[in-house]
């Protein structure tokens, strides 16, 4: 796969994956997640997680260390998120809410951030 190529893919899945966080907001002030607490904590089943599993394939992407520095964070974001629906199932939303809102939180996804723009510099 060609960096323009990879470039544009890694920008199609986070779009995707910022619709998803959406959602997870949503869920914290509806009380009614789209998929199931145990769902979300895993860090392949939303678009961006499927397809990082497959770039994982390909060993000139999956040996990049920027590659495994976005896995990592993303899997540590999904477990927060798991985490925060749990909550949810649980009818604990302002628990939920304060996990979603917390230092922590935030923290773990501005790195998964971080990470997906240090790996998109890489590619330039």
């Amino acid at each position: 796969m060609d960096k323009v190529d990879l470039d544009r893919q890694i920008k199609d899945a986070v779009g995707a994956h910022g619709c998803w966080k959406l959602q997870l907001k949503e869920a914290v002030a509806t009380g009614k997640l789209p998929w199931s607490a145990e769902q979300i904590s895993q860090d392949d089943q939303c678009t961006f997680g499927k397809w990082l599993v497959k770039l994982r394939q390909d060993p000139e992407i999956g040996d990049s260390p920027y590659f495994r520095a976005v896995a990592q964070a993303h899997s540590r974001f999904h477990q927060a998120a798991g985490h925060i629906a749990t909550c949810v199932e649980k009818n604990r939303r302002d628990a939920a809410a304060e996990l979603l809102s917390s230092g922590d939180f935030q923290k773990i996804a501005d790195r998964l951030g971080k990470a997906i723009i240090d790996w998109r510099k890489s590619l330039h």
